[in-house]
């Protein structure tokens, strides 16, 4: 039987979903649903969404003159007409696209019910028509869901990257035009694997050293003009600073116990990070999404979980969202995942890549310094 999700932390599938077609401009994305189910999604996601607001007549009656006057009016600003179905109008079963203004709309069934934000994320791009193409250029670059609060940064980091090794970027997902998105590269790297897409080869990720060194390694075996040996020289340069910065650390702390709280391959790169430089003891590791086998992470999608692991491994360090600081409000804390309150973010700062682990070794040396 499964285990019921008391206070859930993570957003549900709908918000996933209409993260992902939000980011493509180009698209005319509709959330079918409540004003609650709207509100909720336009405060995570920074792109333009639209909704139908639905009310009790529309679910007694029928939604689908509702649906044709909100897709009407976006018509002749869309490419694509794109319906994000929400849990009431998907309980009723009806069929949307006579509904929408005869524009051959993409109707993703994304309601909360089927899953959590990744779970959305990954069913709407699985919905999007795409087709590699042999000729175009470069690689895509994967895993940049919108509400992540490190997406744009992330998206720089890559660029970055790839830039120094003489690659050119193809298509991105999900912050790209449409069509650029209907017809990626064959290549993809990913910034973040919990939003894989799934779309084009796979050639890694960029969450940590290790990562970037491997994944820009088969890259110049895929494309013979590209040269590596830049981003394997700011690889060992990062690799000296983190050193140093830890050493000097460790010799005024002991090494720390960490508990973190967030997606699970920030929490994998991040648990790897600390272990290997500052010798930590990672006390707690709780995905909000379900992780992948060989995760470090448990799933912790709820308060109740969370406050059980931070109770048990009475960490000396966290590293979460607000909710996490909330729960344990003495001890040193960074935030990684949202949500993000009392505090601004308006630098586009990566977590992936070289400068990625570099922020993240500053917060962390800065959030537990003591003085000498």
């Amino acid at each position: 039987m499964a285990k019921p999700c008391t206070t859930p932390l993570w957003p549900c599938a709908m918000v996933g979903a209409a993260a992902a077609m939000a980011g493509l401009d180009g698209a005319g994305v509709i959330i079918h649903g409540a004003s609650g189910c709207y509100f909720f999604a336009d405060s995570l996601i920074p792109d333009p969404v639209n909704c139908t607001y639905l009310v009790e007549d529309e679910v007694i009656f029928g939604t689908g003159e509702r649906l044709h006057e909100v897709a009407e009016a976006l018509v002749p600003f869309s490419e694509k007409i794109v319906v994000i179905n929400t849990c009431v109008p998907a309980t009723i079963g009806e069929d949307l696209g006579p509904y929408c203004a005869g524009c051959d709309p993409l109707i993703i069934d994304a309601p909360g019910y089927c899953g959590d934000m990744t779970d959305g994320y990954r069913l709407a791009l699985a919905a999007l028509p795409t087709e590699t193409d042999p000729s175009r250029e470069g690689v895509n670059i994967d895993g940049l869901i919108s509400t992540d609060p490190f997406a744009v940064g992330n998206r720089m980091e890559a660029e970055r990257l790839l830039a120094c090794a003489g690659i050119p970027v193809a298509a991105r997902y999900c912050a790209d035009t449409l069509a650029s998105a209907m017809k990626p590269a064959e290549m993809t790297v990913t910034a973040l694997p919990d939003v894989a897409s799934g779309i084009g080869q796979s050639v890694g990720s960029l969450c940590g050293l290790d990562a970037i060194e491997s994944t820009f390694c088969a890259l110049s075996d895929l494309f013979p003009d590209a040269d590596s040996g830049p981003v394997t020289d700011i690889c060992e340069e990062t690799e000296e600073l983190v050193v140093k910065a830890c050493d000097r650390y460790l010799r005024v702390n002991d090494p720390p116990r960490v508990a973190l709280f967030g997606m699970a391959g920030y929490i994998d790169m991040a648990a790897d990070l600390f272990s290997t430089f500052l010798d930590a003891e990672i006390c707690g590791a709780g995905a909000r999404n379900q992780p992948p086998e060989g995760s470090l992470c448990t799933w912790a999608p709820d308060l109740g979980a969370v406050k059980r692991m931070i109770a048990a491994g009475d960490p000396d360090l966290i590293l979460g969202s607000r909710y996490e600081a909330t729960l344990a409000p003495g001890v040193p804390f960074v935030q990684i995942t949202t949500p993000i309150r009392k505090s601004s973010m308006l630098c586009h700062r990566p977590l992936i890549g070289t400068e990625g682990v570099l922020w993240l070794i500053e917060s962390v040396v800065n959030a537990e310094k003591k003085e000498c």
